[in-house]
């Protein structure tokens, strides 16, 4: 039987309760990642737990933790808020950020990742532009437009 080290941590990142449990190997490296949501839908949990699978499996591939901590904190979706049974972070813009920088604390030593703002963590915040990339490039060409697509089209009969 295999078994290995790690820990379950239990906060709740804006009132819903999270768990988020660990695996290691014999010399402290992060092995898995596994959430439990108690208040999620079925179809939350289960691509929640797929995206953990997923972590967990890059994880033992090679990816680094670091290359997760920088996609992954300070995502935005509920729920957010505060976090209360962590008292090294104190709001989350989602579990996943909460998750990413509990990770980054604890197995990179990082102690370099601001706390978001309350605004941050509001239900309709959306970042700054800079954050966020665009749907579709601004600029697009007059005949990549929807008006010169239409014109460009021809009827064949």
């Amino acid at each position: 039987m295999r078994r290995h080290a790690g820990t379950t941590l239990h906060v709740t990142v804006g009132g819903h309760r999270v768990a988020l449990r660990t695996a290691e190997d014999p010399q402290g490296t992060l092995l898995e990642v596994a959430f439990t949501l108690s208040k999620e839908g079925a179809a939350f949990r289960s691509l929640m737990d797929a995206f953990a699978q997923s972590v967990s499996l890059g994880l033992q591939a090679g990816v680094p933790l670091a290359e997760y901590v920088e996609a992954f904190a300070y995502t935005r979706f509920g729920p957010s808020g505060p976090v209360e049974g962590d008292p090294a972070i104190r709001r989350a813009t989602s579990v996943l950020d909460w998750a990413f920088r509990r990770l980054a604390l604890d197995y990179l030593g990082r102690r370099d990742l601001p706390e978001p703002s309350e605004a941050d963590c509001l239900a309709d915040a959306v970042g700054q532009p800079a954050q966020m990339a665009p749907l579709l490039p601004l600029d697009l060409p007059p005949a990549a437009s929807p008006r010169g697509r239409r014109r460009s089209l021809r009827v064949v009969g």
